[in-house]
């Protein structure tokens, strides 16, 4: 019985826990995967505030020089 166990069983059964924590490193694969898109989807958004509030200020010290002359 413990031969059968130890030769049969036992492979079986750390073959299906490595399964299942690949599947769970899967998911947080996944996860980490969305979290890091959505980060840089935020990034690239901060970036593109930036340049307009930049014009948006190049812009409006041009308009005030103009003004004062």
């Amino acid at each position: 019985d413990y031969e059968y166990y130890k030769t049969k069983m036992l492979p079986a059964k750390k073959d299906k826990d490595e399964r299942v924590l690949l599947a769970e490193d899967q998911v947080w694969m996944e996860s980490s995967s969305d979290s890091d898109q959505e980060i840089n989807t935020n990034m690239v958004f901060m970036a593109q505030i930036e340049k307009v509030l930049s014009y948006s200020e190049t812009s409006s010290s041009s308009a005030d020089d103009k003004i004062s002359e």
